[in-house]
């Protein structure tokens, strides 16, 4: 099932052609239920189309106005919140979290460690050990209770020595914006935000609430799943899609609760092309590459086949190049999908991908897509 609408001009046929091409092959071969893609020209929208099922066992359509979970996108809206309090005089990016956080006094943390991902503080989504299976079991746990957990564990390196991604940071940051605004993040997000930008849709994940027009999350089933249900008493297969496994995102707060569509993405993305938040130095720097205390970028991991590493900008994305254009974006990821979004200075273009399939390399799908968009340019 597709529906479509396409706002003219600037993509070729060719262009076209190959993104349908690439998210055909996502929904064909990789499992991938529905994908909502929207691509902006000089804050105009150009191209705006939906591909197969928000809800697989009852047959409905994703359309262009479907609501995913964002995931991790979210973090580029919590670090515009502190540059936000920032650009206002509230706070300063080297003042120690331990102002907010007595446990992390005398760490020597910063807000800038918690942007750029080099505190060390342990992500809350990846340890290692059992400790926070006792928090990620339950559905309401609090934002006190994971920097609770996180303050009683050692840092995983020297802080500024090394950039490693941290949910645990974009958290604690979230809690700065609530102590230093004296709002809620959802009210800070919708007043500060949501509102000034025009995005109607954008919210908190709300677990309990039913909402008309909210894509359902899949995974497809693998071994690691298989040997949680070694009965199989959830009745999915390995291979076969599944539903995702419920988790409240509410848990992950600011590091990735946000729910909406690709138009309000898509607005997101032009105001921080056409700079409508952020002036002068502030909205330098939250396009800045982080460093470490060496001063090497903040890298996000290995080289890729370009031989360019990506690195960890203060906005909540990554400073990324492909096809010889650079690219402020990101991956987003929760239990049941896998989200992408990224403005292209130079090209003035601004892209958002969105899809119900967690647990999955969502690259296989931007990257051939973003081939179209920029090798014809």
């Amino acid at each position: 099932m597709i529906t479509a609408l396409l706002f003219a001009a600037s993509l070729s046929a060719g262009q076209i052609q190959a993104i349908d091409a690439a998210v055909e092959t996502s929904l064909r071969e990789r499992h991938v239920p529905s994908v909502v893609l929207e691509v902006d020209g000089n804050g105009k929208r150009i191209f705006q189309k939906a591909y197969g099922y928000r809800n697989v066992a009852d047959k409905l359509p994703a359309n262009v106005n479907t609501l995913y979970q964002y995931g991790s996108l979210t973090k580029q809206f919590t670090a515009m919140g502190i540059f936000l309090l920032a650009q206002d005089g509230k706070l300063d990016l080297h003042a120690d979290i331990g102002t907010w956080f007595p446990k992390f006094a005398n760490r020597g943390i910063t807000i800038e460690n918690l942007l750029v991902h080099t505190s060390g503080i342990p992500d809350l989504l990846n340890d290692s050990g059992t400790e926070f299976l006792k928090y990620s079991a339950l559905p309401f746990f609090t934002a006190n209770d994971v920097i609770a957990w996180a303050a009683d564990k050692p840092l995983l390196f020297p802080v500024g020595t090394k950039a490693q991604y941290s949910n645990t940071g974009y958290l604690l940051l979230g809690q700065i914006i609530e102590k230093v605004s004296g709002q809620s993040l959802d009210a800070f997000f919708a007043t500060r935000i949501f509102q000034p930008l025009g995005m109607h849709t954008a919210h908190g994940y709300q677990m309990l609430k039913i909402l008309p027009n909210l894509a359902l999350g899949y995974v497809v089933w693998n071994a690691d799943f298989a040997e949680l249900d070694p009965g199989g008493t959830q009745g999915a297969r390995v291979g076969e899609l599944a539903n995702a496994l419920p988790w409240n995102m509410r848990d992950a707060d600011a590091a990735g609760y946000l729910v909406g569509d690709a138009a309000d993405l898509q607005m997101w993305d032009d105001a921080l092309l056409a700079g409508k938040l952020l002036h002068g130095k502030w909205r330098e720097t939250y396009y800045s590459r982080g460093k470490l205390a060496n001063g090497e970028p903040a890298y996000t991991g290995p080289e890729n086949p370009g031989k360019y590493r990506a690195s960890y900008c203060y906005g909540g994305f990554g400073y990324l190049m492909q096809d010889g254009h650079l690219i402020f974006g990101a991956n987003g990821g929760t239990a049941g999908f896998s989200t992408f979004t990224a403005t292209i200075p130079d090209q003035h273009l601004a892209i958002t991908t969105l899809t119900n399939l967690g647990q999955t390399n969502n690259a296989a799908l931007t990257t051939p897509i973003l081939d179209a968009l920029l090798l014809s340019h």
